[in-house]
């Protein structure tokens, strides 16, 4: 027996305990991942719950939007007026921006990933920037809401996410007074849900293969839009040229993601009959 037998014999040894803790260490990720869906859902529950009341009570159109994804961030932008305001600078077009934000940063921090460190530092820089202009709008949603407490409820919802959709729904029976437009909200000039169903659309087509899977969420609420928007503009006798397209690219966004996803499970379907029928085959020689 020389020197290395008690080291070799270590090593030999390590699999055997890496494999003994496994169950434990998949039963520890298992109830995190279940503990993180129960507090998902609670946080969607309370936060759908709150909006579509508050939607209710101003009487604007479509309240169920709040239970949408995405269209509730749409509906958000309603009940702040359309208006996100920092300092004395008003940005407009709530309505578009807070649905679209985040799809726009994932197809940008895509390009930017091909530009090694400056892309990097500059998409650390753009999520920064979009995630202070989201915590200025949800700050104004407060306001609104509660003026009193906006700012304990803004450094909250910051530190614990979780927070936010509870104390949107804590506050959602509340008086609402927006004190940036106190004689009350100009009506819209821009036609946002037409405007938001063919962005939707549209990045539901560019999506279907770089993002598998975000095409079907984003065709499906791009198509709810252009849904709404054609029956309102031919109420109001408007054209409806852009909600139109809106619908359509929704549909072949939705088509063609389907088919991706499909082709995907049919390769890997074919891909594990393939080695399984290599492995029978070799039992036999």
């Amino acid at each position: 027996m020389n020197m290395y037998d008690d080291y070799l014999g270590d090593i030999s040894s390590q699999p055997d305990s890496i494999m003994a803790i496994m169950p434990v260490i998949m039963s520890v990720l298992g109830i995190i991942l279940v503990v993180s869906l129960i507090i998902g859902l609670i946080c969607y529950v309370f936060n759908s719950l709150g909006l579509y009341t508050m939607a209710k009570n101003r009487n604007i159109d479509n309240p169920w939007l709040a239970w949408v994804p995405l269209a509730s961030n749409y509906l958000m932008g309603e009940l702040i007026n359309d208006d996100v305001s920092i300092s004395t600078w008003h940005i407009p077009y709530a309505k578009l921006f807070l649905p679209l934000i985040g799809l726009a940063l994932s197809i940008v921090m895509m390009i930017l990933s091909f530009i090694p460190y400056l892309g990097a530092f500059m998409g650390i820089l753009l999520s920064l920037a979009l995630s202070f202009y989201y915590y200025a709008a949800q700050f104004w949603l407060y306001s609104i809401y509660d003026k009193d407490h906006r700012v304990l409820y803004l450094v909250l919802s910051i530190i614990f996410p979780f927070l936010g959709p509870i104390f949107v729904f804590i506050i959602r029976n509340r008086d609402a007074y927006d004190e940036r437009h106190p004689e009350g909200v100009i009506a819209e000039a821009y036609d946002s849900k037409s405007i938001l169903a063919l962005s939707l659309g549209i990045f539901s087509i560019v999506s279907f293969i770089t993002l598998i899977g975000s095409g079907l969420l984003t065709g499906a609420v791009g198509l709810i839009f252009g849904m709404i928007a054609m029956k309102e503009r031919k109420l109001q006798g408007l054209p409806t040229g852009m909600a139109m397209a809106g619908l359509i690219c929704s549909i072949i966004g939705m088509a063609f993601t389907v088919l991706m996803i499909f082709a995907c499970v049919a390769c890997v379907g074919l891909g594990g009959m393939g080695m399984l029928g290599g492995l029978m085959n070799g039992m036999y020689y």
